[in-house]
């Protein structure tokens, strides 16, 4: 049986933000009182929902009101799911946003670790590609038609978060530690298909681990979700399932 990777991608104007009452727990409800910033206090609370929804989509916590499912951090700032009854779930969850969308991925159980990256398409510097992207990611960019070349810049960085956030330490690593060797079906903009394609990436400090690396484009915006096996699995024939989420983004 093939492991799943379960995400779903929302949209604030289809979220309930207005009562946040209605789906955070108390300790989340002090948490999001100490954000001070509204970029910041929407983006944690929309993240929030997008996670907690997706959590009881599942078979295993649908039992569960989106009150009971709280979303802690690790002190490195890794999310986690605590139940009720302080039980710590096993599984892996992932939290991205990006202006008004946030994206969330799930892995059931310990043995896939996974992470999701949401970035919109746009021109970044040259000092950004120098200081942030390896050699070889410099020259796979540079190869790419001048009419992709900002979608690729966009997704090797992006893939980069992903990865990070899978092995649990997002960018207090440098981000030159893992690195992007391929990128599969990059078509301009207009041409894109909106469907799965797949990007060859590796852990430079552990080349031995097997990476899958997987990304699409939504609108302006481009999603990576990627995932490596700890045990008793095979990321290779992972499966990708989007959970439509009542009010989420279709």
């Amino acid at each position: 049986m093939s492991d799943i990777i379960y995400w779903t991608l929302v949209n604030s104007h289809q979220a309930p933000l207005e009562n946040p009452d209605g789906f955070l727990s108390l300790s989340e409800l002090r948490k999001l009182s100490t954000l001070r910033f509204p970029k910041r206090h929407a983006e944690w609370l929309l993240g929030r929902w997008a996670a907690k929804s997706l959590v009881k989509s599942i078979p295993a916590c649908r039992q569960y009101s989106l009150n009971e499912i709280e979303i802690r951090n690790t002190p490195d700032g890794a999310p986690y799911i605590q139940l009720p009854g302080g039980t710590i779930s096993p599984d892996c969850l992932s939290i991205s946003h990006s202006g008004r969308l946030a994206l969330c991925a799930l892995a059931p159980g310990p043995a896939i670790r996974t992470g999701a990256d949401l970035e919109n398409v746009e021109p970044r510097a040259n000092a950004f590609v120098e200081d942030y992207l390896t050699l070889a990611e410099r020259e796979l960019v540079n190869s790419c038609p001048v009419e992709t070349r900002e979608t690729a810049i966009t997704l090797v960085w992006s893939a980069k978060e992903s990865m990070l956030k899978a092995l649990g330490v997002g960018l207090r690593w440098d981000t030159r530690q893992v690195e992007v060797r391929a990128i599969t079906g990059l078509l301009p903009a207009n041409e894109s298909t909106g469907e799965w394609q797949k990007m060859q990436a590796c852990d430079l400090q552990q080349e031995s681990r097997h990476w899958e690396v997987w990304w699409q484009r939504r609108d302006s915006f481009v999603i990576t979700l990627a995932g490596f096996a700890t045990k008793q699995a095979d990321i290779r024939s992972a499966l990708l399932v989007e959970k439509h989420i009542p009010g989420g983004m279709a």
